[in-house]
């Protein structure tokens, strides 16, 4: 027996498969919308005047986007949704609208369009859930770039739901709070409602795991600022040092060497850098062993941002020293590499003098 429920989406997503044709075609489709809304549950009142939850039933509810949406988005994201209940409806649940693109009022030219999609796919058992998902997901952005970039679908599977509410995400329960059901077969409504009435709430264990996170990513970022960061200017003054003595022929020093070696090359011999520079560089390696020792346990913005331009401007003379070295003799500037694209490259020096 032939679907017409399937004949009649296949039939719209044929006729509006690009935005051109929707926002050519805007009666013509509302029609059809308002048929296909009777058809699979009951439309929202006329009379309503907020498309704020709760208020929705079971069914498809696309004039909510018209309250929501510039005319034009709200018929290229409503010829979307019925593209995804052509291709995907034994699998959705719920389409929710959510974001800045739920009031009018809140949407800009530049906004977003989130839309979540909650999908039952426990009936696939042959495929692994992720994969699964994965690959439903993944078609959902796909035809959204037919229609435009600024559809942005999220995907949630029932679990996916459900674990959020039984150990509450703030993600999930904003999506309760301020979603708006633009198709439910009464999964999402029912929950929203329970939400609504105050029987979905945060559990300790859910508070506990939030309060943990929040201490331990602050504690992550002050290591990063102590050890990370402060190891990269570390490496940014002693990989420069290196650089200009293996450029004037001599073996690249170990970091507690450079010092030395910058003032008896380009202090004393070159003339090329000043007792200042030198003492910046040795500053900035001494910060840094002191930190890696755990002598200095940790550091602030301010401390890192004398030592950041210490190093910079330290960095900027060891190029323009090599690059007038190269200049003199007729050779081009240092090629840059890119170290996120390409691995370091052994270079064959023939040193003059080693310090040890």
């Amino acid at each position: 027996m032939e679907d017409p429920l399937k004949n009649l989406l296949d039939s719209i997503n044929k006729l509006f498969s690009t935005t051109e044709l929707v926002s050519a075609k805007v009666e013509e489709l509302n029609k059809r919308i308002d048929y296909l809304a009777s058809f699979i549950g009951l439309e929202e009142g006329e009379n309503e005047k907020s498309p704020e939850p709760p208020g929705q039933l079971a069914g498809l509810s696309l004039s909510i986007l018209d309250k929501t949406l510039p005319p034009q988005k709200a018929n290229t994201v409503k010829a979307y949704i019925l593209r995804t209940l052509a291709v995907f409806r034994h699998y959705i649940k719920s389409i929710v609208l959510f974001g800045s693109a739920k009031r009018k009022e809140d949407y800009g030219p530049n906004s977003d369009i989130d839309i979540a999609f909650i999908v039952d796919p426990s009936d696939v058992s042959t495929i692994p859930p992720d994969e699964l998902n994965s690959r439903l997901f993944g078609k959902l952005s796909e035809i959204a770039a037919a229609y435009s970039d600024k559809i942005h679908p999220q995907g949630w599977t029932i679990v996916d739901l459900w674990r959020g509410i039984v150990k509450p995400d703030p993600v999930m329960l904003t999506l309760l709070r301020d979603g708006i059901a633009i198709y439910d077969t009464g999964f999402f409504y029912s929950l929203q409602k329970l939400y609504k009435e105050g029987l979905i709430v945060p559990t300790i264990s859910s508070i506990d795991s939030l309060i943990s996170q929040g201490e331990f990513m602050l504690n992550w970022a002050q290591d990063t600022l102590t050890r990370r960061l402060a190891n990269d200017l570390f490496l940014a003054v002693t990989s420069s040092s290196q650089a200009m003595l293996m450029e004037y022929g001599y073996m690249p020093p170990v970091p507690k060497e450079v010092p030395k070696a910058l003032y008896e090359v380009f202090v004393t011999k070159e003339k090329l850098l000043d007792a200042a520079d030198v003492r910046g560089a040795e500053e900035v390696i001494t910060w840094w062993k002191k930190i890696e020792k755990g002598e200095i346990a940790q550091i602030n913005g301010k401390d890192y941002e004398e030592k950041f331009n210490i190093a910079k401007s330290f960095v900027e003379k060891a190029m323009q020293i090599i690059i007038n070295h190269r200049k003199a003799k007729g050779l081009p500037s240092p090629a840059i590499v890119d170290f996120a694209a390409t691995e370091s490259e052994n270079t064959n020096i023939n040193p003059k003098t080693s310090y040890k």
